[in-house]
């Protein structure tokens, strides 16, 4: 359909005789699909626009573009779909819209044209926002129905051929309001600006109402920015405007313009070439960071630009054409190939023929470093492309986030080539530059606008690469996150570095706070930006040249930001205690102490105990306040003579601690023991120090008591818990589905080459719960660890263990993933971890430490692709959270293990991740699980029952079809699962299996075996009997073999065969692979010995995994090694398994009733004796115990079928 017949209703536009028409916009595809179109040519490959006068020579120059300018508008899209993906409310583009009345829509919507479900669905959505007004997805919904009926309207159903009138459609007042109240709120995002802009299209007639639509489009592409099918549609409204004003305008004169069609003349001085021009210039360059789309729009451009581009042109439109040309080939960009093509026309049509080779030569040299980006990117901007079509915005996360990862990995090559000494070429400036990530992050904001992490990657990204786009990326940030109080927080910290004035830091803070959308994030938000807002109006007062004017407005502007919060914390109904850290109250009693006014920093104290008082956090500031306070006094009232006597007690500050540990519910008693003696040992007198202990040996008597208590119910509690997930898990899970698993239980088939069923073909098991106890597990991270953030920057992880080890004996420790100020901290027991929570809030080197327990926040997941390593199991599980660690089971037992540990940051993160249950990943049902130690089930090995067929020496072209229709006829077929080659998915690897649904069927079967099919004689055996063929591998003598062979070392004992082969896999065919798990190695089998050679090396020195890399040696060597000891605990050594109970040391003054959980006294900041735990084995490991070991299910039905045979 021509665009002129949509935008017109009666009438259709002929194209002006100079520029092109444009493309139709799309508009209700369904409907218009019956109507008579006129069928328009779609326009050539696309390309980067860079002005003539620019350089076009050099490469970065040309790439420059990429990257978004400083000043562009922040880009807006609707938030994801999946509640799985962390999003926030949607954000308020300008935030003083939001004081605007909205305009109320009707609530009764009967005897309109719309059908009566719709219409009793808005009426529930009208009502619904009218109580919750920050509801985008009912504001869309209301959009969506309304625009349906529009679309309804003009193009009805009953009558296939009509176009009514748009303007006729009776709740068209309705639709433009519930739009208007959206915008007001919300960024639309490009789905919602697209469907506006084509409505209004359709409705403008008069000049100035397409004026108004050209306004609209003005305003989608700057809020979403970069974006290719906005700006295409705006530069053909804005052409399609052109036309309109100057149709006929050879024909006839202004004056008769003016009598017949006042309007056209009016848009004759509004619309005019030179404005057409330039938008879809401006286009080009807001989309050039667009490899895949940026042909869209320049496509267009130069189109418009030079209408007559394969004719003969004047010499200076060629000479600026060639400019454009040269740039755009210049620039990586999907479309090169059509670009080029083009670029030939014009060679051919404007220059000599002799120069004609000369040209292109050149041009294709300078391409050189664009076309070898494209080339190296086609597979990934594929899959992002692909992604996109599903229309599914979890996967398009993923394909995102595994192309960014692919370019960090690639610029970090690049680097450590740089630092080899190795001379970088065009690609590697390029690549270096940080460029494409930058453009790489614009897109998939554009696409994954709510996602807070990708803002956050981003923000860092360009702060460590020195890009100076860090204020406008938080802008958008935050306009699209409003609910997300560390964005503007960061935001806030951004604009005071920048030296930005007041009155603008104070804009960004009441954008954040007046909307609302932050209150209704959660009052942690609303924390996060006051707190920022604080330290910044306190920091203003610490500089040389604050006046007096600035105390005045901090003091105003802290005690408002504490009213603030208190009255949001009272509408939530949440108490006076709901900061336990006391942050709003630090930042004014800090204040107040820097305008020397300490007895009302004291009184600020004082009055917050009813509220804090049962926080020990509490204490330790009023007490560290205390002692500042009472130095300045003594410094202030002795003269320098007599400071060499000064007498530094402070009973202030000692009678702080001592009223916090008569606190009732005071949380953890013990470090203010610990201060109190302390502060006594090292300031106050002999009788003072006696008076303290006296009190302390109380309190620890009491705290025993409590402790004791605490103890029973939490072990009590944790029974039931065990107990209830036991028998929901009896009750509830699926007989095919995998739960949590003891680490030595056996897991799925074999998965490397060697085992092609196992890997290729699933059979179901059957589990069975077991009726022995619970046992403890030997090593319970999920329960002793604790996750510490807000570490000192560049601080040791001695200086970290020697500051945990008064809590308990540090097992490990773990730098978490893309966070160097933050660590897992495992102990040896869970109650070490429960007290080592005493160290939140607490200062080390100058920084307030933030603690918090790990339990809940690790999954248990199997079933996964084979091959999957880190990178393919972080990726999966990044969109829901921060992935701390994931953490692969020892093969050493039994290479058939396949699960892994997924650990989170916060429990909240892991339970999102648990939507991945049942997700299918490659052919696979993932089954995804919070981890339990406490609770674990025997399983049984997968047990094929005879309804497996094997086939094999298959036609490489056979269908799954044809081998069907040859099997049918012997049974009922349940499943048939085909190979296909890694490299050519056209062909099959020349085996299948076959699923029966009964064995006598595959006995059946079996008589195929040896008879022709396609030309070959196939194989056919049950997959349970299949031996592995030995023709291929057979051929030719052992030293054949061995020189097909490459032998590698050092390989996790967590790495499987098939993860091995996927390596290999890429320097030629492999054959099969031997896993040598006690000897740290494996043998890698090629299908010729050139193969073998180009692994060996490419294989050597192989980064396997974070940290790990493999090398290539001889098979005597690699059986020298010893099998792979784990060496995560800290100080842990290698002995002997006991075969004696173990028992643990009593805690001091424990008696038959346990060791006082969270009691600490002097004895127990002692260090640990050497040796002690150090033979406990690893989560990794079996365990062993006394005797012969339990006889399970499994190995009584192998007994029986050993029995029957």
């Amino acid at each position: 359909m021509d665009i002129n017949s949509l935008l017109s209703p009666s009438t259709s536009l002929p194209a002006s005789p100079g520029p092109q028409t444009p493309t139709p916009g799309r508009h209700a595809a369904a409907k218009a699909a019956d109507m008579p179109t006129t069928t328009t040519t779609s326009a050539p490959a696309p390309q980067l626009i860079s002005r003539p006068g620019s350089s076009t020579s050099s490469v970065i120059g040309a790439l420059a573009g990429l990257a978004s300018t400083p000043t562009h508008s922040p880009t807006m899209r609707s938030p994801l779909a999946r509640p799985s993906l962390p999003s926030h409310l949607r954000a308020c583009f300008d935030i003083t819209m939001v004081e605007t009345p909205r305009e109320v829509l009707r609530s009764d919507f009967s005897g309109s044209s719309l059908p009566a479900d719709k219409q009793q669905r808005l009426g529930e959505l009208v009502a619904h926002i009218q109580e919750t007004p920050w509801s985008y997805e009912a504001h869309v919904e209301i959009i969506r129905i309304l625009h349906q009926g529009f679309v309804d309207h003009i193009y009805p159903s009953s009558e296939p051929s009509a176009r009514r009138d748009p303007r006729e459609y009776g709740l068209l007042d309705e639709l433009r309001r519930a739009r208007e109240n959206a915008d007001k709120l919300f960024a639309l995002g490009e789905d919602q600006w697209l469907d506006w802009l084509q409505d209004e299209s359709l409705l403008a007639q008069s000049a100035e109402e397409r004026v108004d639509v050209m306004e609209k489009c003005k305003r989608a592409v700057g809020e979403e920015y970069g974006s290719p099918s906005l700006w295409s549609t705006y530069g053909d409204w804005v052409q399609h405007c052109y036309d309109w004003a100057h149709q006929g305008s050879s024909d006839s004169t202004t004056a008769e313009v003016a009598v017949q069609d006042p309007e056209r003349l009016v848009g004759r001085e509004l619309f005019t070439w030179e404005s057409v021009i330039e938008v879809w210039e401006q286009g080009g360059e807001q989309t050039s960071h667009d490899m895949a789309q940026s042909h869209l729009v320049w496509d267009k451009f130069i189109r418009a630009r030079f209408p007559q581009l394969e004719q003969k042109m004047p010499a200076d439109q060629a000479k600026q054409a060639m400019g454009y040309f040269q740039a755009r080939l210049q620039t990586p960009h999907a479309a090169w190939d059509a670009t080029f093509q083009t670029f030939s026309s014009f060679v051919s049509a404007n220059f000599p023929g002799q120069d004609y080779e000369e040209i292109m030569g050149a041009a294709t040299q300078a391409a050189g470093a664009a076309k070898s980006l494209w080339a190296s990117r086609e597979s990934l901007e594929s899959s992002v492309a692909s992604a996109i079509a599903t229309g599914d915005e979890y996967v398009q996360y993923q394909a995102f986030m595994a192309y960014l990862q692919w370019e960090k990995e690639e610029e970090q090559k690049i680097s450590r080539r740089k630092n080899r000494g190795k001379r970088k070429s065009a690609v590697d400036e390029i690549v270096q530059s940080g460029m494409l990530i930058h453009a790489l992050y614009e897109r998939a904001e554009l696409r994954l606008s709510s996602v807070v992490s990708i803002w956050e990657d981003h923000l860092r990204f360009l702060i460590q690469h020195n890009i100076p786009d860090a204020s406008s990326v938080l802008a958008r940030a935050t306009k699209h996150c409003p609910g997300s109080g560390s964005l503007w927080k960061q935001r806030l910290l951004n604009a005071e570095i920048a030296d930005e004035s007041f009155d603008q830091v104070e804009a960004v803070k009441h954008s954040a706070t007046k909307s609302g959308i932050l209150d209704a994030a959660g009052i942690e938000q609303v924390l996060l930006v006051h707190d920022a807002w604080c330290g910044y109006l306190l920091r203003r007062t610490r500089k040389a040249d604050a006046m007096e004017e600035d105390a005045d407005v901090a003091e105003m502007g802290i005690l408002a930001s504490i009213e603030a919060v208190q009255a949001l914390a009272a509408k939530l109904e949440m108490g006076e205690n709901f900061d336990p850290a006391f942050r709003l109250q630090r930042k004014y009693i800090e204040y107040l102490k820097g305008q020397g006014r300490l007895d009302n920093a004291r009184k600020q104290f004082d009055d917050a105990v009813p509220a804090y008082g049962k926080h020990y956090r509490f204490w330790l500031h009023f007490y560290e306040f205390e002692m500042q306070k009472s130095l300045h006094i003594n410094s202030l009232q002795l003269d320098s003579r007599q400071a060499a006597s000064l007498n530094s007690s402070s009973p202030f500050a000692a009678a702080v601690l001592k009223q916090g540990l008569e606190t009732h519910d005071l949380d953890y008693p013990e470090y203010l023991i610990e201060a109190l003696l302390n502060h006594c040992e090292d300031y106050e007198d002999a009788e003072e120090l006696q008076a303290a202990l006296l009190l302390t040996a109380q309190v620890q008597k009491r705290l025993a008591a409590r402790r004791e208590l605490e103890a029973a119910d939490a072990a009590a509690r944790a029974a039931e818990q065990a107990a209830a997930e036991q028998a929901a898990a009896d009750g509830l899970v699926d007989p095919g589905h995998l739960g949590k698993r003891k680490r030595s239980d056996e897991m799925e088939p074999d998965d490397g080459s060697k085992r092609v069923k196992a890997e290729e073909h699933t059979v179901s098991t059957i589990e069975t719960p077991t009726n022995e106890p619970v046992e403890q597990p030997k090593r319970d991270r999920e329960h002793a660890t604790v996750l510490v953030h807000n570490l000192p920057e560049n601080i040791s992880e001695t200086r970290i263990r020697q500051y945990f080890s008064s809590c308990g004996s540090v097992q490990s420790l773990r730098s978490l993933h893309n966070d160097d100020h933050s660590y897992a901290v495992e102990f040896k027991e869970a109650d070490e971890a429960q007290y080592a929570l005493s160290r939140d809030g607490q200062e080390l080197d100058g920084c307030t430490l933030s603690v918090v327990l790990n339990t809940g926040s690790t999954l248990y997941v199997t079933n996964y692709p084979p091959a999957a390593d880190q990178t393919f199991i972080r990726t999966l599980f990044l969109p829901f959270g921060d992935v701390v660690s994931v953490r692969f089971p020892s093969l050493q037992g039994n290479k058939r293990r396949r699960f892994c540990y997924v650990e989170f940051k916060s429990p909240d993160q892991a339970q999102a991740a648990l939507e991945l249950d049942g997700r299918e990943v490659e052919g696979l049902s993932l089954i995804v699980k919070i981890s339990n130690p406490a609770v674990r089930k025997q399983r049984q090995v997968p047990v094929n029952q005879g309804t497996v067929v094997f086939v094999g020496q298959l036609p490489f072209r056979a269908s799954e079809e044809e081998l069907t229709r040859a099997f049918a006829g012997f049974g009922d077929i349940e499943q048939v699962r085909m190979p296909r080659d890694v490299q050519n998915k056209s062909r099959n690897k020349g085996i299948a299996f076959i699923t029966y649904s009964a064995a006598a069927s595959a006995q059946s079967a079996l008589s195929l075996d040896g008879t022709d099919f396609q030309g070959r004689k196939i194989k056919v055996n049950l997959a349970d009997e299949q031996t592995h063929p030995q023709s291929r591998r057979s051929a030719g003598s052992a030293e054949i073999r061995r020189l097909r062979t490459v032998v590698l070392a050092d390989v996790p004992d967590t790495v499987n065969e098939s993860r091995i082969k996927a390596v290999a896999d890429k320097f030629g065919t492999v054959v099969k692979v031997m896993l040598r798990t006690n000897h740290q190695g494996a043998l890698v089998e090629f299908e010729n010995v050139a193969d073998a050679g180009k692994a060996s090396l490419g294989l050597d020195g192989f980064e396997i995994d974070p940290g790990r890399k493999i090398r290539v040696t001889t098979e005597k060597d690699m059986m020298a090694l010893k099998a792979e000891k784990k060496t995560d605990k800290i100080g842990a050594k290698a002995v002997p398994a006991s075969t004696k109970p173990i028992r643990r040391p009593q805690q001091p003054g424990a008696g038959r009733k346990g060791g006082h959980l969270g009691q600490r006294s002097a004895a127990l900041f002692q260090a640990p004796k050497a040796g002690v735990g150090n033979g406990e084995p690893t989560g990794d490991q079996s365990g062993g115990g006394v005797g012969a070991a339990k006889k399970s299910n499994d190995d009584f039905r192998a007994l029986v079928t050993r029995s029957a045979s």
